[in-house]
Parts: structure tokens; sequence; C-alpha cells
């Protein structure tokens, strides 16, 4: 797989990298990592990076491209491989397409080249391992921005989809001198207004009979709190996490643009992917999402969740 990925990167002077919308850390850290990697070792080729933007991005800004350089690339897709997280069709107009990426979710983008690996903690993994294996050049840029996208992923190494590889991977991109301190500074120190969101939001949390916690987020609290929606879905997203009695947890965010309800789905070892996909998304095992068109399906999501929540805690009790 290694060497196909190398083989399409050599033959294409044309190459653009592309993410799922709405982006976190590991979105920007994938695509900037492999960019900066791709542009130190490929000064001549032409490397351009799409996507929408948000207050993540810590690098630089995106590229306008044109079909006609689209004609002529390898576009590399990372951090999904469905065309409902694309924030627009690019893809289909490219010369190669190639995906890069470690949700459960198949693709339905029809790559040439697919590279997934459902047990790599972050899509930014994925790209470290491309880079050291085909022995591209790491300068400091690209280490930085691969570190962010594993420490984003992972929770900052506190998530079971952490494996020795991980550790081992991060201590490469660390060795390259990139300061951990400025890193962690720049991701999770936030504004007191934040934090009073924050602790706004947990005075109507809703915990179901069986603990999933949860919570709607209406177009009131985000004018009063001047966020976006999608801002608010990914910020808010684990703020019932580390809570003993809550051991699947659930954000709903209503989309003030679109009208639709985004859905953010965490647990601490539940496995709840299967429901995202029900409802038309996926993701991870323990942490995924879907998009909803009304809020009375947020019940049922409830529901499907509260009886997983049910059945582990009769399958816990039951092993004691």
């Amino acid at each position: 797989m290694f060497k196909q990925i190398d083989q399409a990167i050599h033959t294409h002077d044309s190459i653009v990298i592309s993410r799922h919308k709405a982006p976190d850390y590991d979105a920007y850290g994938s695509q900037f990592g492999l960019y900066y990697a791709l542009k130190e070792c490929f000064p001549k080729k032409n490397i351009y990076v799409i996507g929408d933007t948000n207050g993540l991005n810590r690098f630089r800004d995106f590229d306008v491209i044109d079909q006609n350089i689209l004609s002529q690339s390898l576009m590399i897709i990372v951090d999904t491989a469905v065309e409902q997280m694309l924030f627009d069709q690019s893809y289909r107009y490219a010369k190669t397409l190639m995906v890069i990426d470690h949700h459960q979710n198949d693709s339905d983008l029809n790559p040439a080249v697919y590279y997934k690996d459902t047990e790599a903690s972050s899509a930014s993994e994925l790209i470290a391992r491309i880079i050291f294996t085909n022995r591209y050049p790491l300068p400091q840029l690209a280490a930085k921005a691969l570190f962010m996208g594993i420490v984003g992923d992972t929770g900052r190494f506190l998530f079971s989809s952490v494996k020795p590889e991980t550790f081992q991977i991060a201590a490469k991109l660390l060795a390259t001198g990139i300061d951990l301190n400025e890193i962690y500074n720049s991701m999770y120190v936030e504004s007191l207004q934040a934090k009073k969101m924050k602790a706004d939001y947990l005075t109507a949390v809703i915990i179901s009979s069986h603990g999933v916690g949860y919570r709607i987020i209406g177009s009131d609290f985000l004018a009063k709190h001047q966020i976006d929606s999608y801002t608010a879905s990914r910020s808010l997203a684990n703020q019932l996490s580390g809570i003993k009695e809550v051991p699947i947890w659930a954000n709903f965010t209503h989309d003030t643009t679109s009208g639709r309800i985004l859905c953010e789905l965490r647990s601490r070892e539940i496995p709840i992917v299967d429901v995202a996909k029900k409802y038309g998304g996926g993701g991870h095992l323990n942490a995924c999402g879907c998009t909803i068109e009304k809020e009375d399906v947020v019940q049922d999501i409830v529901k499907d969740l509260d009886y997983l929540a049910e059945v582990h805690h009769g399958q816990t009790t039951h092993s004691r």
C-alpha cells in the first residue's frame, strides 16, 4: 500500500489535498502534515490545500482551484471516506483519487487508492506512517500539524485507540524539535467567555433512565454565546465526559444555516457507531455523529443509546 501511495504521488505533478467539512484538529493535522511534507520532498510539484475553515486553523489559508487544475491532479482526501462529509463534490473532477481514513465507514467515493485502518488513532497517525515508511522529509510544520492531529483525536492520549505505535510516532514527531508547550496552549487555552458557555451548557443537561446524558442546543444558546452551530457542536461534544454516572453522552445542535440538527455521540467504552450509522452518519466505535432533519428524531437516538447503556449495564452486572 505504501508503495502504491508513493507511486501515485510521484506520477502526478499536481496534488490537491482535501478532508471533511467542519474540520477538527485531526482533519487539519493530517491535511497540513501531508502538505508540508510533500512540499519539502517535491518542491517542483504544484500542491494545494482546499476546504472550509474555522477557528481551529493554526496553519495557512486555503487555495481556490478550478476544474482545469483538478482534471490534472491527484486528489488526496484525508480523515473521511464518504461524500456526505465533504464540503463539495470537487473530487469527481480529479484525474486520480486517493482516500486515507481511519473511520468505520466504507468509502462511497470509488478511489483508485484507498488506505484505511480503523485501528489507527487518527488520520494524522496514518499520514505519519506514510511519511516515515516512504522516507519523506519531515519539516517542523508537518510534525506540528500531525502531532496536533493525534492529540486532538486521542483526547491527549486518553482514548482506547491509542496503541504503542501511537506513542512511537508521537516521539518521532517531538524529536523534530516542535514546541510542546506552544502546541498545547494553542489547542486548549481558552477565553473566560468560552468557560462560561461550557458552564451554562451543563445547566440544562438531561440524563436518561440508564445514564445517557444529552442536551439540545438551540438558536437562543448560540446567540447568547455568539457561537456558530458547527463550532458549538464540536466544542461542546465532550462536556459530559468523565462523569461516572454517564457512560454515553450526546450533543444535538440546531444548524441555523441548514435547519438540520448536528448530532455528536460519545461513550466511554460502549460501541455506539451503529447508532450513528442508523441515522446516516458514522465515525469511530466510541466517537461518532450524524445529521438529522427534525428534532423529533433526537428522542429516537436517545432511546437507541439508552438501550445500549441498559444492555451494557446488565452484562457488567451479571459478570461480577
